[in-house]
């Protein structure tokens, strides 16, 4: 195979972004195409040049479906149940309004017309929040760890994609300081936390919050130095994806909440320990594993 016809099969294969099973390459799925990489092309986004060669096919150019998501402040994810990708984009701002407050069985600060005057409110237009289903109780599907800021400060907060919905854990939501209200919570059956909708909260902040996907795990404790967050990134590999981290009593000894390819969700006690050359390792003593749920429905 020549350099160009490699480059392009390369291109080609990453152009979604995502990892994918060997099932979706099925020879009846494929269709073969010739396209063209453009290293001369230069992208920007918002005045922000794009490090990522476009690919040119029928007079179109690509990029990787995870990069235009990110870029977009989007978390692209795959769900392999489903063969489907997905794009969330947990911060949208909502736009103001002064009428149609909503009804519905996720609350407000007024205690039930839908609307309140929390923090980052105008002081002559009442906060209007959606009438939108508030499912009770909710399981881990698809975990991000992500990072809200407000005002220069980051929020680290697990978010749970459930349901084609976006769920925030509600006690890392509480450190904002922002009213929003009393929203109806939902209670996460594996881990037991409770979490807010989205939509609940986005009339609240505005265009106040901004957010993008988290680079390691969150730490819920005390403090984790990065090169120790990193060794844990590693130690994970392509296989599993950790999301929080908190220590427990002995020194560089730490529970993970992880989820594996298969959905499982396991919560894994790992000790933090150090080679000759400073680098830290992780070794995993033991771990609990929670049952194997879905949230897919028939239609």
């Amino acid at each position: 195979m020549d350099r160009t016809r490699l480059k392009k099969t390369l291109l080609l294969t990453a152009a979604t972004g995502v990892v994918f099973t060997s099932g979706v390459y099925a020879k009846d799925t494929l269709q073969k195409v010739d396209a063209y990489l453009r290293p001369d092309f230069k992208i920007e986004v918002n005045g922000k040049t794009v490090k990522e060669t476009p690919l040119i096919y029928d007079g179109s150019s690509y990029l990787p479906f995870k990069t235009i998501g990110e870029l977009l402040g989007a978390v692209v994810s795959w769900d392999e149940s489903k063969q489907t990708i997905k794009l969330a984009m947990p911060v949208t701002p909502q736009p103001d309004t002064e009428t149609g407050a909503g009804s519905g069985s996720g609350g407000s600060a007024s205690g039930g017309t839908g609307t309140g005057t929390g923090a980052g409110a105008g002081t002559d237009k009442p906060i209007v929040v959606p009438d939108v289903k508030v499912e009770e109780k909710i399981t881990l599907d698809t975990p991000i760890a992500y990072n809200f800021t407000y005002n220069g400060i980051t929020y680290p907060t697990l978010v749970n994609l459930y349901k084609g919905d976006t769920y925030l854990r509600w006690k890392d939501i509480q450190k904002l300081p922002i009213d929003v209200g009393r929203p109806q919570l939902s209670t996460e059956t594996l881990t037991g936390e409770t979490y807010v909708h989205l939509e609940l909260v986005k009339p609240y902040w505005k265009e106040q919050v901004k957010g993008d996907q988290r680079k390691y795990v969150i730490v819920e404790e005390g403090e984790v130095s990065e090169a120790k967050l990193k060794a844990l990134n590693d130690y994970f590999g392509t296989r599993e994806s950790g999301y929080t981290i908190k220590p427990l009593g002995a020194e560089n000894e730490y529970s993970v909440l992880a989820k594996g390819g298969d959905k499982w969700f396991v919560q894994y006690y790992i000790r933090f320990w150090q080679s000759h050359d400073g680098t830290w390792n992780v070794s995993s003593t033991g771990w609990k594993s929670y049952p194997k749920e879905t949230t897919n429905t028939t239609p």
